[in-house]
C-alpha cells in the first residue's frame, strides 16, 4: 500500500469555513481599529446604521437559522428512507423532531402558516419514520425467504444435472429450478412492474407441474408455492415493501416542499433587509464622504490582512486537494494501492473529500471483485453451453441464429462449415434433409430420413429472439411405438376373445337346433328354424359391426342436405326418448350439403339420442346442433345434461365392447361403431364431458364442395398412382377411368418413375407401402420434381398432421380410404387455383 503524504500545518484540525470566519472577523478587526480615529465624525451616522444592520441582520439571521434548520430536516428525510436499522432509524428520526422543535420555540407562535408547515412536517416524518420501519421488516422477511429460495434453487439445479436420473425428472427438477429461480427474481425487482412479470413467469411454470403427481415433486413444489403465495408469500411482502417506499418517497417530498416554502420565506425577509439596508447607505454616503481619507487606509490596511488570509486559507486547501487530485489520478489509471491517511480533517471540507476519496476506492475494490466473480460465470457458463448433450441455439426476431453450441451441428449430422454459411434454422434442416412436423406451440419434431428423430423446442426470450433447444429423441419414440404396438395388440386379443365367445354362442345355438330339426315336428321345426334365423341375424349384426369400427363396412353415401337430415328424425328420437326428457333441435341457418351414408347417419343421431337419454336420471334436456366449422367443415353437437363421464370411463369410451352401464346391458359397440363410420366418412369425433355436468358428442363432418363428377372421372393429364393393395388399385382404376394412368406397386418403383419420367400432373399414393411408412416420402420427391404437382396421400389410418414442409406447399392432401369422387373432386379444384 502507497499512502500519500500530506501537510499538516497548525490549526489543521479546523476547518476551512471557521478559517474564512477567522480572516473576517480579522479584517472586520482592522477596519474598526484603523476607522476609530473618524468615530466621531460618524458616530451620529453610525449610530443610525448599527440600529439598521442590528434590526436587519437579526431578521436575516432569524431567517438564515430557519432555513438552515428546515433544510437540515429536509436533508435528513432521505437518510431516513434508507437506513435499515430500526434503532438508527428512531434516533435519526428524534433528531429530526427536535430540530422541529427548535424551529418553533425560535417562531414562538409568531407565523400561524409556519406553525401549520411545522405541524406537516412533524406529521410526514412521523409516516416517513413508521412507513421506514414496515419496509424494514418486509425487507427483512424477503432477504429470509430469498436465502431459502437461493439454497432451493442450488439444490434443484444439483438434482436437474444428475444423469443417472430419467430425463422426464431431470426436466421436472430443472423446472423447480426455474421457480426457484423466478422468485429469487421477484425477490429482488425494484418496480411492481418486474414483480408482475416474474409473478406471470411463476404461475406458467407452476401450470407446468400441476398434473405432475409424484409426491416429491408436489411436496417440493409446495414449499415453493408456501413461499411464494398468500399474504405472507413472497410476491405481496415484496409489494407491500415497494407501496411502503413509495408512500414514504411521497412523505419526504412533502417534507421537501415545507422546507421549500420556508426557505423561500427566509429569501423574502433577507431580501427586504438588503433592500432597507441599501436605502441606508444612500442616505448616509453623503455624511461620510469627508471619511474617504480614513476609509482608504482602512481599505489598504483590509487587502494587506485579506491577502495574509487568503495566502493562509489556499496554502491549505490547495495542498490537500493536490493530495486528492494525485491520488484519484493514479486509482484511475489502475493503481488500487494508493491510499490517504485516516484521522486527519476530520469534520471539515477536505475530510469530506477524504471519505469520498476512501468510498470510491472501496466501490472500485468491489467492482474488481465482481468483474473477476462475473469472469468466472461466464467460463462456467460456456462450459455448460458447450458440453450439454442438447443442441442449443439462440434466434434474432427474423429466426437467424446468433449463437449456438457445439452440440448443434453433430445433432443435425452437419459439418461445423455448413452451421456457419447457413444464417437460419430453417437452412439448417433443409441442409440436413430434416422433416419439421409441428406437435403444439413451441414443440416440433423433426424428422431425418436416417430414422433419426430430434424434438426441437423453441421459447421466446423476454429481451427478444427466442432459444431453441434441439434434443435426440430417437430411442423415446422408440419406446412409444412399441408400447403402442403392444396396446394395440391387446385391443386385438380383447376383440378376438369378445367375439369368439360371441360367435361361439351362435354356433353353439345353430349347432343345436340343427340337431333338434332332425326328429322335430312341423310346428317345431318352424320354431327352430325362428331360432335360426335370430342367431343368424344376430351374427349378421355383429359382423356389421366389427366393420363398422374397423371403417370396413359397405357405405352407400349420397349428397344430401344435413339440415334437412337432422330435422327429419326428430319426431323418431322424440318417440324413443323417456317423456320427461326434452328434445331441443337447432339446424344451422344456411344451407349445407355432406357426402354420407344417410341411413348410417340417422342410426349414429338416434344412438347418441338413447346415449344421452340413459345418462339423464328423472328430467332432462338433450341438444342438437347443426353448426359451420370453418369453410370446409360441419358439426353436429348432441349435448345432454346427463351424469356425464369420469375422466378414466372417457378414456376408454371408444374402446370396443366396452360399456360402463350400471346394469350391464350394453355391448360396447355403439360409439365404437359411430366413430368408425364417420372417421369412414371422411370426418372426426371428439368428445367433452365432466362427471355431474353432461357430456357433449361432437361429430365433424367434411362439406361437400362439388355438385358436378363428370370432370373427376375423366382427369386431365398424368397420373401416377402408387398402390401395393391390389383390390385398391383396382378400385382406384374404376374411378379414375381412361385417364393416362401409371402404375408404381411400390416405394422403389415410385421413386425411380418420378426420377426418369417427366413431371406428373397428378401423385396418389399410399401412406403404407409394405412396411415403410413410404407415402410422404413419395410427395416430397414429387414436389422436388415438379412444384406444380397435385399430391394426394391415401391412407385407412391417416395420423392427424402431416409434416410441415409439406402442408405449406398448398399441394398436398391427405384422404381416407377408400378413395371416392369427393377426393378426386378435391384434386381437381386444387388442380384448378393454379
Amino acid at each position: 500500500m502507497t499512502a500519500l503524504r500530506v501537510p499538516n500545518r497548525l490549526g489543521s484540525h479546523l476547518s476551512v469555513r471557521l478559517r474564512l470566519w477567522l480572516a473576517l472577523a480579522a479584517l472586520a478587526l482592522a477596519t474598526l481599529v484603523v476607522g476609530g480615529a473618524s468615530w466621531a465624525t460618524l458616530r451620529q451616522t453610525s449610530t443610525r446604521l448599527d440600529r439598521l444592520h442590528d434590526q436587519s441582520l437579526a431578521r436575516v439571521d432569524d431567517a438564515l437559522t430557519l432555513s438552515r434548520k428546515a433544510t437540515a430536516v429536509a436533508a435528513r428525510a432521505p437518510f431516513l428512507l434508507t437506513i435499515e436499522s430500526p434503532f438508527r432509524l428512531q434516533v435519526e428520526a428524534g433528531i429530526s423532531k427536535t430540530l422541529l422543535a427548535d424551529i418553533r420555540r425560535h417562531l414562538d407562535g409568531q407565523n400561524a402558516l409556519f406553525d401549520k408547515l411545522l405541524t406537516e412536517m412533524g406529521g410526514s416524518i412521523d409516516e416517513l419514520t413508521t412507513l421506514s420501519l414496515h419496509r424494514i421488516e418486509l425487507t427483512d422477511r424477503i432477504l429470509r425467504l430469498n436465502a431459502v429460495l437461493a439454497i432451493e434453487e442450488r439444490r434443484f439445479a444439483a438434482l436437474a444435472r444428475e444423469k443417472q436420473k430419467p430425463l422426464g425428472q431431470r426436466e421436472q427438477w430443472l423446472t423447480m429450478q426455474r421457480i426457484s429461480a423466478v422468485l429469487l427474481g421477484a425477490g429482488r425487482s425494484e418496480n411492481l412492474i418486474g414483480i408482475g412479470e416474474f409473478h406471470r413467469n411463476y404461475r406458467a411454470l407452476i401450470v407446468e407441474l400441476e398434473e405432475d403427481e409424484k409426491p416429491l415433486i408436489q411436496s417440493q413444489l409446495l414449499k415453493l408455492q408456501e413461499i411464494a403465495s398468500g399474504r405472507d408469500g413472497l410476491f405481496e411482502l415484496r409489494r407491500a415493501e415497494i407501496g411502503r417506499r413509495i408512500r414514504a418517497e411521497a412523505a419526504m417530498n412533502r417534507i421537501r416542499h415545507s422546507t421549500e416554502v420556508i426557505n423561500n420565506h427566509a429569501a423574502e425577509i433577507t431580501a427586504t433587509a438588503q433592500a432597507n439596508i441599501i436605502t441606508e447607505r444612500e442616505r448616509t454616503i453623503s455624511a461620510i464622504a469627508f471619511a474617504s481619507g480614513i476609509i482608504v487606509i482602512a481599505v489598504v490596511l483590509s487587502i494587506l490582512m485579506a491577502v495574509m488570509a487568503a495566502a493562509f486559507v489556499s496554502g491549505h486547501v490547495t495542498a490537500n486537494l493536490r493530495a486528492i487530485s494525485d491520488a484519484m489520478m493514479r486509482l484511475a489509471v489502475g493503481d488500487r494501492s494508493i491510499r490517504l491517511p485516516r484521522g486527519e480533517h476530520a469534520g471539515d471540507e477536505i475530510g469530506k473529500l477524504f471519505h469520498a476519496f476512501r468510498a470510491f476506492r472501496a466501490n472500485t475494490l468491489r467492482l474488481d471483485r465482481s468483474n473477476r466473480q462475473l469472469a468466472q460465470k461466464n467460463a462456467l457458463f460456456e462450459n455448460l453451453y458447450n458440453d450439454m448433450s442438447d443442441g442449443l441455439a439462440i434466434l434474432s426476431n427474423d429466426e437467424k441464429i446468433i449463437a449456438h453450441n457445439n452440440r448443434l451441428p453433430k445433432l443435425l449430422s452437419l459439418r461445423a462449415t455448413t452451421v456457419r454459411t447457413r444464417t437460419s434454422l430453417a437452412q439448417l434442416l433443409e441442409a440436413g434433409n430434416w422433416t419439421r412436423w409441428h406437435r403444439s406451440e413451441g414443440f416440433a419434431d423433426l424428422h431425418h430420413p436416417s430414422g433419426t428423430v430430434v424434438e426441437l423446442r423453441q421459447s421466446p426470450l423476454s429481451t427478444g429472439g427466442a432459444v431453441a433447444l434441439l434434443s435426440d429423441v430417437s430411442e423415446r419414440r422408440q419406446l412409444e411405438e412399441h408400447l403402442q404396438s403392444v396396446r394395440r395388440i391387446e385391443g386385438l386379443g380383447r376383440i378376438a376373445g369378445e367375439v369368439a365367445h360371441d360367435f361361439g354362442n351362435i354356433l353353439s345355438t345353430v349347432s343345436t337346433n340343427l340337431h333338434l330339426l332332425e326328429n322335430a315336428t312341423p310346428e317345431r321345426a318352424a320354431h327352430l328354424h325362428h331360432t335360426l334365423a335370430n342367431a343368424l341375424d344376430l351374427g349378421t349384426s355383429l359382423t356389421q359391426r366389427l366393420l363398422a369400427f374397423a371403417r370396413r363396412q359397405r357405405l352407400d353415401p349420397e349428397i344430401m342436405n344435413l339440415n334437412e337430415l337432422v330435422t327429419g328424425i326428430e319426431d323418431l328420437i322424440a318417440l324413443a326418448l323417456d317423456d320427461r326428457i326434452s328434445l331441443h333441435i337447432f339446424p344451422a341457418s344456411e344451407q349445407l350439403a355432406v357426402r354420407l351414408d344417410p341411413g348410417q347417419m340417422e342410426s349414429t343421431l338416434l344412438n347418441l339420442c338413447l346415449n344421452a337419454s340413459q345418462a339423464i336420471e328423472g328430467e332432462g334436456n338433450i341438444w342438437v346442433r347443426v353448426v359451420p366449422s370453418g369453410s370446409d367443415m360441419v358439426s353436429i353437437e348432441v349435448q345432454d345434461d346427463g351424469r356425464g363421464m369420469p375422466a378414466e370411463v372417457l378414456a376408454r369410451a371408444m374402446e370396443p365392447f366396452y360399456s360402463a352401464r350400471p346394469d350391464g346391458t350394453g355391448t360396447g359397440l355403439g360409439l365404437a361403431m359411430i366413430f368408425g363410420f364417420i372417421r369412414q366418412s371422411g370426418g372426426d369425433i371428439k368428445i367433452h364431458s365432466q362427471h355431474g355436468h353432461g357430456t357433449t358428442v361432437r361429430l365433424l363432418i367434411p362439406l361437400w364442395q362439388s355438385t358436378d363428377c363428370s370432370e373427376v372421372m375423366k382427369p386431365a393429364g398424368r397420373i401416377l398412382l402408387i398402390e401395393d393393395n391390389m383390390q385398391d388399385l383396382a378400385h382406384a382404376r374404376r374411378l379414375l377411368g381412361d385417364a393416362e394412368l401409371i402404375e408404381a406397386k411400390s416405394a422403389e418403383e415410385a421413386e425411380n418413375l418420378l426420377r426418369d419420367a417427366s413431371p406428373f400432373d397428378y401423385v396418389l399414393t399410399d401412406l403404407h407401402l409394405g412396411n415403410d411408412v413410404a407415402g410422404w416420402r413419395m410427395a416430397g420427391e414429387a414436389l422436388r420434381h415438379s412444384p406444380d404437382t397435385v399430391i394426394a396421400v391415401v391412407s385407412g389410418h391417416m395420423p392427424e398432421n402431416m409434416p410441415e414442409a409439406l402442408a405449406q406447399s398448398g399441394r398436398v392432401v391427405s384422404v381416407a380410404k377408400p378413395l371416392d369422387h369427393a377426393a378426386l373432386a378435391r384434386l381437381t379444384e386444387l388442380k384448378s387455383t393454379e
